[in-house]
């Protein structure tokens, strides 16, 4: 089923197995969708996400966001549904509107308005209740978007929500007419705003975005813009669908095993190979170890005669698809001009890796890459790295 169309409607009974078989189904990756839904079911339900939703998206594609929020509904989970950040002069209606579509879906709603009392606290109770918070920001004098987005920031850091969606007709972000799929909010911002190519609509959402990662939101916290016709690829698959605004990674180097939590390293390496390494890959002390601050990525370098050879680049498994190893790349290539590496023939993210070095070889079982080796360097670079260790070991080896 194609993702760049509305969600499917829902039969009234479907039993909740069913739902998520056909969601599973919806998306076109069911192993990715399947580690999203468990990730998002395992936290409290008011962390799940918020999705702030523009007043043309509610005026030309209502059916989509209603058939969204029923699908989530049916798999137990309740996002925050926010109403009039950029016109809040349409807000009590489109939230009137929204209340009375959903209802007839069979879903129960609480609209609350952005001023109340305790808001974060009514949200909690709503969602746990199995129902539909719509929270209404609603005219009030002189408050600009930006101040609204401020407010609506900190409802989110009371929830300890982990992402915001902006449905935004266009879809995301664009320059050239290319879509940008991740922005680092820590050094994208000043070329994106003065490209002259982003709608005043989008330059807010981008400060804003800016605001509430670096100031307020865990490193984790992430804000997508994207289509109200790809809100499931968007939550639930590592690509997405959109563009994904976050907080660049913090990265810290480590000689060695020195300063390195290896318990949680050794969670991270298991989380994004599917299976944990060999208790005698940290018998071996590398030269050189980056972490990302909250250890949801690495990469591990060894030093020998030919260059840095990397050992790991691993991204856990909830964080794949934040732009974390890009940054981990654009960390450490500054300090290693010369490094080569393995990856099987299947890793998923080969691609990835073709686009970052300077050459490839296939050999059985294995491809090699490298960057910034002579010529000369090669062949002996191809037969050490396929003469390494097996550090995490498949059914097939």
């Amino acid at each position: 089923m194609p993702l760049d169309h509305p969600t499917p409607a829902l039969p009234a009974k479907l039993a909740p197995q069913d739902v998520v078989l056909r969601f599973l189904e919806s998306t076109g990756r069911p192993s990715e969708a399947r580690l999203y839904l468990d990730l998002f079911r395992a936290r409290p339900r008011e962390q799940f996400a918020a999705i702030a939703i523009d007043a043309n998206v509610m005026a030309g594609a209502a059916d989509a966001v209603v058939q969204d929020l029923k699908f989530l509904a049916a798999l137990d989970l309740f996002p925050t549904v926010v109403l009039g950040i950029f016109q809040p002069a349409d807000a009590v209606l489109h939230a009137r509107s929204l209340r009375r579509h959903l209802e007839n879906e069979g879903l129960r709603v609480e609209v609350l308005r952005a001023r109340r009392r305790n808001l974060a606290t009514r949200v909690t109770l709503c969602v746990r209740s199995g129902a539909v918070p719509v929270v209404v920001f609603e005219p009030a004098g002189s408050e600009a978007p930006g101040d609204r987005l401020d407010r609506l920031g900190t409802l989110l850091g009371e929830l300890q929500a982990r992402k915001l969606l902006f449905l935004h007709r266009p879809g995301g972000l664009r320059q050239r007419g290319i879509l940008v799929p991740i922005v680092n909010l820590t050094t994208d911002v000043p070329a994106l705003l003065s490209s002259g190519e982003l709608s005043r609509k989008e330059a807010l959402i981008l400060e804003g975005a800016r605001r509430l990662c670096e100031e307020a939101a865990p490193p984790s916290f992430t804000v997508a813009v994207t289509s109200p016709l790809n809100v499931l690829r968007e939550l639930f698959t590592v690509k997405g669908a959109g563009t994904l605004l976050r907080r660049g990674a913090r990265i810290t180097r480590h000689d060695g095993w020195a300063g390195v939590d290896v318990p949680r390293l050794r969670g991270l390496l298991a989380s994004s190979f599917g299976r944990p390494p060999a208790d005698a890959f940290f018998g071996r002390t590398p030269s050189r170890v980056y972490v990302e601050e909250g250890y949801r990525g690495c990469v591990i370098l060894e030093e020998t005669p030919l260059g840095a050879y990397l050992t790991k680049f691993a991204v856990s498994a909830e964080a794949q698809g934040e732009g974390i190893a890009r940054d981990l790349w654009e960390a450490v290539i500054p300090e290693v001009p010369v490094v080569f590496w393995r990856a099987r023939r299947l890793n998923p993210i080969s691609e990835w890796y073709a686009k970052l070095c300077e050459g490839l070889m296939r050999v059985p079982a294995w491809t090699v890459y490298w960057k910034g080796l002579s010529p000369e360097a090669i062949p002996a670079a191809i037969g050490w790295a396929t003469a390494q260790p097996v550090d995490i070991p498949h059914d097939d080896d």
